[in-house]
């Protein structure tokens, strides 16, 4: 069985209010990832490095990882995704008069 990625690592960037439960909540920046090996050893990959991030510590969250849908997010964090936007040029099917 090939590298196997276990766990999200992510940083705490701020707070947000949850309308549904008028709680505040930790807003989170997924920045890496955790890679178990064959062997049992194991690798960090990050994706970005938190810099200039206001008030960050330098602490960072390891998360288990949860399953992914098609388009690589995750399932079921109560998010919705942003409706898709049109097509750049949508609309502009008429002759250009000059």
């Amino acid at each position: 069985m090939p590298a196997k990625p276990t766990h999200d690592l992510a940083i705490k960037t701020g707070e947000y209010h949850d309308r549904e439960t008028g709680q505040m909540k930790p807003r989170w920046l997924r920045i890496g990832t955790v890679i178990r090996h064959d062997d049992g050893g194991t690798s960090i990959k990050l994706d970005c490095l938190p810099v200039g991030i206001p008030d960050w510590e330098g602490w960072v969250n390891v998360f288990k990882r949860e399953a992914r849908d098609g388009a690589g997010t995750a399932r079921g964090n109560g998010q919705r995704r942003p409706p898709a936007a049109a097509p750049a040029g949508e609309g502009f099917d008429d002759d250009i008069p000059f």
